[in-house]
């Protein structure tokens, strides 16, 4: 729930109205509405040196739906507690988790699928993702 919260905090700092989605069904972690447009946004957090994501998993074909619009993968240091943010489309989830498993084209995977913090560094503080999708574009 922390990587929930301090998402939701950082999209409101930059007046995006977001709300925790909450129960145990839940589909997505972060629901963004404006101007009648609905986005929804995943949150995976960690301490860790990689974030399960479980990509392929729950995404077997790029047509699986539900299907978040955004991933937002939440690093929190298990030293110092600082916090740092990878935001990032669901096609370049897509496209970091396939060039991890050495993958072609979209297929399911065995195992559980997890993206090395290591390798998010262009997606850190990238909210500009979701701020310019919900103030006037598409995914």
């Amino acid at each position: 729930m922390a990587g929930e919260y301090g998402a939701c905090s950082e999209l409101h700092k930059r007046e995006i109205a977001a709300n925790i989605t909450f129960g145990k069904e839940k589909a997505v972690d972060i629901v963004i509405i404006s101007d009648n447009k609905v986005w929804n946004i995943e949150v995976k957090t960690t301490n860790k040196s990689k974030f399960v994501t479980g990509f392929f998993q729950k995404f077997p074909t790029p047509e699986t739906k539900p299907k978040p619009d955004f991933w937002v993968l939440v690093y929190i240091s298990p030293n110092t507690l600082a916090t740092d943010f990878y935001v990032l489309t669901h096609k370049e989830v897509a496209k970091e988790q396939m060039k991890l498993n050495k993958m072609t084209k979209w297929e399911k995977v065995n195992g559980v699928d997890n993206i090395p913090v290591s390798q998010l560094e262009q997606y850190k503080d990238k909210w500009d993702t979701i701020i310019n999708v919900v103030k006037g574009g598409n995914v």
